[in-house]
């Protein structure tokens, strides 16, 4: 089941969705890690809104464009943190899910 949280950045609320392992390491391979050595930090924050915030509307379509367009630094810079803090977030058993033996 996917997570969904809504947090307030720059006083706009995003709402955000969880994405699964494989999609973000992929993610991180791609722009954070390349094979070439170069990452590219710009590509990694438009999938990171495109894939995991679901309102705005404007921003879950257009990601960094959005932004871009508004001149806005600040506010994707606070956002792709959010992202990461939300995804980096133990879910805690519940509905569903069954506690680990570990």
């Amino acid at each position: 089941m996917t997570r969904t949280k809504t947090v307030n950045v720059n006083g706009v609320d995003f709402q955000l969705q969880s994405v699964t392992f494989s999609w973000y390491s992929n993610l991180t391979d791609l722009f954070i890690n390349p094979s070439s050595g170069r990452k590219n930090t710009a590509k990694y924050a438009d999938a990171l809104f495109k894939g995991c915030v679901t309102a705005p509307a404007e921003v879950a379509k257009r990601g960094l464009a959005y932004f871009d367009e508004q001149e806005d630094i600040s506010t994707p810079s606070q956002l792709v943190r959010e992202i990461e803090n939300f995804l980096a977030e133990r879910t805690k058993p519940g509905k569903g899910e069954e506690k680990s033996a570990t």
